[in-house]
């Protein structure tokens, strides 16, 4: 009698049976024959191609597929997965590559496994986990500590590997799954970094630009030139497990590193040019890593370009309330011209230098001195004010006309942005309905250091200056006297004079010369076309053409000949023809 089990059971296995897709007998031996010639390596060196691979295992038979197996972020696991065609050929394979030398590691060639196999050995092989022994160099305690960054002690891996665990292909029912095949690595014993006692004696490097090829005992060799070594150990990444580029040098004694240090150039390996640089502690490094990345964190602003928006009034708030239009008409106008300016890169917003809009006209540079030294606060000290006047329009004492602002040039940056806070769009200064308008000048750093240059010299010019030097002085007197003097003559063109820079402007340039010439020399034909010479000119001008030769007859002439018999014949006596009956 079947129980209730029984028959859930049976229904059970028919749900599977209809869920699986149909295959043929002939098609799922195929499968199988292909699955048992299937080989997992393990151990594969990270410089293993499927080239070199290939070309390795193909002299055992022929091979259809050869998959290296890599991580998500590209690189290789050390395993790989073989399909031959036939399973002799694999067995072959197996039995002439299994623990033999391929790019300097011993593999581990066995048949892969189907994937729900391999998970039931997985988990009884976890329940007692072997641990790896790595081979690591004899160090004394007293090592200098290094970073994780820059080093990790890279194990010499012995030829007893780990088990590297690998799946088949998924389930029977699918052979070309390949994604479903995983390498499980063994987890590596890590050796925790010692804490270091000799930095402060000076006698570990650390060593950049060292050949990705190069090993620790290379790296000793190079370094015993200069004394005995204590070690040599180059940074290995933790992931991939090859080298940095970097190394440290731990010496002896404190003066062969010195002159490690001091090689420069001249000490290479393979090739490369070593870097070399006193080792740090790790906190230290961890210190000036910190404060690099704060400084990269802040913006550089060489051009000050944070003081535009200083004493911006913008629409709605309390600063616009009571301002005219026409005020705020003339503080947009100079919004515009300033991202103008700053547009060419040499510009830069000055922090001593103010620019102060809307000054009544009958002011002069006193007065807005006095103006600005008073709202500058205290110890405020002013080196320029000046209030920039039209020189066409000169009144009657001899002053150009205001053009109602100027600049005001402080020696510190705290004067001159107390003096901009306080001053600006204040009602109680002018008028309410014109109140002034102060911003940060916009200087040229062109101009700005012609001007410095220009200054500079009249400074060591002058006899009443602190800074007069007068080897300066007469050395600009002795430049002016040794100009040769010669006779200029009126066909030699522009005359040049030592010492003064002539800008090339607009009449001095060569297409527009060749186009003023060519004119000029139109007109002076039209004007001789259009004067009237006299008898005795034109007499001169007149040149009597001389007559032409006839050339000489030839002997050998036809032409003449025939004209002269035709004269001959018409001039001779022609005899008068008689008739026939005569």
């Amino acid at each position: 009698m079947k129980t209730q089990k029984d028959s859930q059971n049976t229904m059970d296995k028919v749900k599977k049976t209809k869920n699986k897709p149909f295959l043929d007998r002939a098609k799922s031996k195929a499968i199988l024959k292909e699955k048992r010639a299937r080989l997992v390596v393990k151990n594969l060196s990270f410089k293993a191609t499927e080239e070199s691979v290939r070309k390795y295992f193909e002299e055992y038979g022929q091979i259809s597929n050869v998959e290296l197996l890599k991580k998500p972020d590209g690189k290789l696991v050390g395993c790989a997965f073989i399909q031959f065609a036939l399973v002799q050929s694999a067995r072959m394979a197996q039995h002439h590559t299994n623990k033999q030398p391929f790019l300097g590691r011993n593999l581990e060639v066995d048949f892969a496994k189907p994937k729900n196999v391999y998970n039931k050995e997985k988990q009884k092989s976890n329940t007692v986990k072997e641990e790896v022994e790595v081979k690591q160099e004899s160090i004394d305690t007293s090592i200098i500590s290094i970073k994780d960054e820059d080093l990790e002690e890279k194990p010499e891996i012995t030829d007893e590997k780990p088990d590297v665990q690998n799946s088949g292909n998924g389930e029977d029912s699918e052979v070309d799954s390949d994604n479903n095949e995983d390498c499980d690595t063994s987890s590596i014993v890590e050796k925790k970094p010692f804490m270091s006692r000799d930095v402060s004696e000076g006698k570990t490097i650390f060593v950049k630009n060292v050949p990705y090829d190069a090993t620790g005992d290379d790296l000793k060799k190079c370094f015993l030139q200069y004394g005995s070594v204590y070690y040599a150990l180059i940074c290995i990444d933790k992931m991939t497990e090859h080298s940095k580029g970097t190394a440290f040098v731990k010496f002896v004694n404190k003066e062969d590193a010195e002159k490690a240090l001091s090689a420069g150039t001249e000490l290479t390996l393979l090739g490369n040019i070593l870097d070399c640089h006193p080792a740090i502690d790790q906190n230290d490094l961890k210190n000036k890593l910190h404060s690099e990345k704060e400084n990269k964190s802040k913006p550089k602003d060489s051009r000050n370009l944070y003081l535009v928006k200083e004493g911006v009034i913008l629409a709605g708030t309390k600063a616009a309330q009571g301002l005219s239009q026409s005020d705020m008409a003339k503080r947009l106008q100079i919004e515009q011209y300033k991202t103008q300016m700053l547009k060419k890169l040499n510009t830069f917003v000055s922090k001593n230098r103010l620019v102060v809009y809307n000054l009544p006209a009958t002011w002069d540079d006193r007065k807005l001195k006095i103006l600005l030294q008073k709202h500058g606060g205290k110890g405020c000290v002013i080196k320029e004010a000046r209030i920039m006047r039209n020189m066409r329009n000169l009144d009657a004492k001899g002053v150009g006309e205001s053009k109602q602002y100027g600049f005001v040039t402080f020696t510190t940056h705290e004067h001159a942005l107390a003096a901009l806070r306080s001053l600006n769009n204040n009602p109680n200064i002018f008028t309410p309905h014109k109140r002034p308008i102060v911003t940060f000048s916009i200087e040229n750093k062109t101009a700005l250091n012609a001007k410095i240059k220009r200054q500079q010299k009249s400074k060591f010019k002058n006899p009443n200056s602190k800074d007069y030097d007068p080897n300066l002085a007469k050395e600009n007197t002795n430049t002016t006297g040794t100009e040769v003097e010669c006779d200029v003559k009126p066909f030699s063109g522009v005359t040049a004079k030592e010492g003064t820079i002539q800008k090339m402007r607009s009449r001095y340039k060569l297409g527009v010369q060749a186009k003023l010439h060519y004119e000029n020399i139109k007109k002076e034909k039209r004007k001789q076309k259009m004067t009237k010479k006299s008898l005795a000119e034109r007499k001169k001008d007149f040149i009597r053409q001389p007559k032409q030769k006839m050339n000489n007859k030839s002997k050998d002439d036809n032409f003449s000949k025939l004209v002269n018999d035709y004269k001959k014949m018409l001039t001779s006596d022609v005899a008068k023809k008689s008739k026939w009956y005569e």
